[in-house]
């Protein structure tokens, strides 16, 4: 092999070394950083699993408002469904039966009802001031953000701002 190939292959394995060491730490800044939002919903799931009749969780949710909650949806041996509600700080735990409230699907149409022309909307389950809500949050054409809070019991919308 001539001189300039062995130069050549040299520059390149320094290269894909370089990189893949710059994508190994990368990964691990992005483990790390994800490691307690990881945390937090697997201690949510474990407490709902064995504290509450859930045997089956379908979504889990993250809310932070006033506090921050972890939520799931989930179901029992029976099939009935549930929401369950964890805050973390205090160690409180609540738990609601699907049928007391709204679903994920009526909320939405609920927001859609009250405020037309949103696309691409993101819904979230948490608790906001002693109650639990979903939050329905969209982000508009022109980038601005806007985002609802709809009570999980009564369907009322508790607080609405746009174009944030």
């Amino acid at each position: 092999m001539n001189e300039r190939l062995k130069t050549f292959f040299k520059y390149l394995g320094g290269t894909v070394l370089t990189l893949l060491i710059i994508y190994l730490v990368c990964f691990a800044v992005f483990l790390a950083a994800t490691h307690p939002t990881r945390a937090q919903e697997k201690t949510s799931k474990d407490i709902a699993l064995s504290k509450t009749p859930i045997v089956n969780v379908q979504r889990q949710y993250h809310l932070s408002r006033d506090v921050v909650s972890d939520s799931l949806e989930g179901t029992d041996k029976k099939g009935k469904k549930y929401y369950f509600v964890y805050l973390p700080k205090n160690k409180k735990a609540y738990l609601y039966q699907a049928s007391k409230g709204l679903s994920c699907s009526q909320a939405t149409a609920r927001f859609n009802n009250l405020h037309l022309g949103h696309d691409n909307l993101k819904v979230e389950f948490g608790w906001y001031k002693d109650k639990p809500v979903w939050e329905i949050s969209y982000k508009k054409d022109n980038g601005n953000y806007g985002y609802a809070i709809i009570s999980f019991k009564t369907g009322r919308e508790l607080f609405y701002v746009d174009n944030i």
